[in-house]
C-alpha cells in the first residue's frame, strides 16, 4: 500500500524526534548535514517555481482577458488579502500567549555543525524572479508569441514535475532532520505545544472566514447564503479528502450549479477559475504559521510593515500555486525567505505545519469559491439587465 504525503511526513517527524532524543552526537551532526543540504536544494528551486508559475498564469489570463475574468481575479485577490489580514491580526494578538516560552528552550543545548556544506546559490533573488515573471508573462500577452508561450508552459510543466518527483519526496526527510535537531536541542516539547494550539486556531479562523465570506456575499447579492453553504458541503468534504483544489473542482462546480439563483454560465466560469486563483484558506494558514514560526525561531514578531508587504506579495504568488501538492506553501517559500528572513529550520517548520493542515486549507479555499460565485452572479445579472 502506497503511503500518502501526510503519513510519510508524520513518520519522518516521529523518526526525527526519536533520533534527536536518543542518538549520539555524530548522528545528530549527520541529520544537520541532511537538513542543510536539503534546505539549500529547496531554496535553489524557489525562484524557478515563482518565475515559471506566475509567468504562465499571467500568459493564460491574458489570453482570456475580459471583464468577468478581471472581476473574478480581483475579488479573489481581495478575499485572499482580507483572509491574511484577519489571520495576522488574530495571530499578533493571540500567538505571543501561546509562545511565551519559545526562544528560551532553543538555547538549552548546542548541537554540532554539519560534516559538510554544499552551497547551492539560487540563480536569482525572489524579487528578481517575481519581476521577471511579470515581464515575461506580460510580454508574451502583448506580443502573442506562441513560441515563448509554449516555452513558458513547458517550463512550468518541468518545474511541476521537479516538485512532484524530487522536492515533495524529500520533504519528509527534511522535516525529520529538522525535528531531530529540535529534539536534540531540547526545544521540541515547547514547540509542539505551540504548534498544536496554533493549528486549532487556524481551523477555527478558517470556519469564521467562510462565514464572513458568505455573509458578505449574501448581503451584496440579497440572497440567503446558508442554502449555498449547505450545497457546498460535498465540495468541502471532497477537498478534505483530496487536498487538491484542482481535483475537487468538478464537485464544487456541480455544487454551485445546484444553487437555483446562480446562472449556469457564471458557475461554469467562476468555479474552475477560482480553483486556481482563490486560495484564501491556504494564504491565511501561511500567514498565521509565518508569524508563529518567526516568534519561535527568532523570539520576536515580524514588524507590522514587513508583514503587510509579505501579505500583499503572498496574494500575488498564490495565483500560480495550485495544481501541485503543497503548491501554496512551496510557492510562498521564496517570500518567507526574502521578506521575513526565514532560515532552513523556519522553512522546514512552515512546510510541516502547512502540510499537516492542508486538507482544511484546501476545503476552505474551494468552499469559499461559492461565495465569490454569488457576488459575480449578482454583478453579471445587473449588467445583463442594464444591457437589455
Amino acid at each position: 500500500m502506497k503511503l500518502g504525503l501526510i503519513p510519510k511526513l508524520l513518520i519522518g517527524l516521529a523518526i526525527g524526534i526519536v533520533v534527536g532524543l536518543v542518538a549520539p552526537e555524530p548522528v545528530i551532526r549527520l541529520t544537520e548535514t541532511i537538513r542543510v543540504f536539503l534546505g539549500n536544494l529547496i531554496k535553489f528551486v524557489i525562484p524557478l517555481i515563482i518565475t515559471v508559475f506566475v509567468a504562465a498564469a499571467i500568459t493564460e489570463f491574458g489570453e482570456k482577458a475580459g471583464k468577468m475574468l478581471t472581476l473574478t481575479v480581483a475579488i479573489s485577490y481581495v478575499s485572499t488579502i482580507a483572509a491574511c489580514a484577519l489571520g495576522a491580526l488574530v495571530a499578533y494578538a493571540v500567538i505571543p500567549g501561546f509562545a511565551i516560552q519559545a526562544g528560551e528552550a532553543a538555547q538549552a543545548v548546542q548541537i554540532g555543525k554539519p560534516f559538510i556544506q554544499i552551497d547551492m546559490p539560487p540563480i536569482m533573488s525572489v524579487m528578481s524572479a517575481l519581476l521577471l515573471a511579470f515581464i515575461v508573462g506580460l510580454g508574451i500577452t502583448w506580443t502573442n508569441s506562441s513560441v515563448l508561450k509554449s516555452i513558458v508552459s513547458d517550463s512550468r510543466d518541468i518545474v511541476a514535475l521537479l516538485i512532484k518527483k524530487l522536492i515533495i519526496p524529500i520533504v519528509p526527510w527534511f522535516v525529520g532532520s529538522i525535528f531531530a535537531g529540535l529534539a536534540a536541542k531540547g526545544d521540541l516539547f515547547a514547540s509542539a505545544l505551540i504548534f498544536g494550539k496554533m493549528l486549532l486556531l487556524i481551523v477555527f479562523l478558517q470556519v469564521i472566514w467562510l462565514l464572513i465570506q458568505y455573509l458578505v456575499a449574501g448581503a451584496y447579492s440579497k440572497q440567503n447564503p446558508f442554502p449555498v453553504i449547505k450545497q457546498m458541503i460535498p465540495a468541502y468534504l471532497t477537498a478534505m479528502g483530496t487536498m487538491s483544489s484542482a481535483a475537487t473542482m468538478p464537485v464544487s462546480l456541480e455544487c454551485a450549479k445546484r444553487v437555483q439563483f446562480i446562472k449556469s454560465q457564471v458557475a461554469d466560469f467562476v468555479m474552475p477559475l477560482c480553483a486556481t486563483v482563490h486560495l484564501s484558506g491556504a494564504a491565511m494558514t501561511i500567514t498565521i504559521s509565518a508569524i508563529t514560526v518567526s516568534l519561535i525561531t527568532t523570539g520576536t514578531l515580524p514588524p507590522l510593515g514587513t508583514m503587510i508587504t509579505f501579505i500583499l506579495l503572498l496574494g500575488v504568488i498564490e495565483v500560480g500555486a495550485v495544481g501541485v501538492p503543497g503548491g501554496s506553501v512551496m510557492a510562498a517559500l521564496g517570500i518567507l525567505q526574502s521578506t521575513l528572513g526565514f532560515s532552513e529550520v523556519a522553512l522546514g517548520l512552515m512546510l510541516t505545519l502547512f502540510m499537516i493542515q492542508d486538507s482544511f486549507g484546501t476545503a476552505t479555499n474551494i468552499t469559499g469559491d461559492g461565495a465569490i460565485a454569488m457576488i459575480v452572479n449578482k454583478i453579471f445579472s445587473e449588467n445583463t439587465t442594464a444591457s437589455a
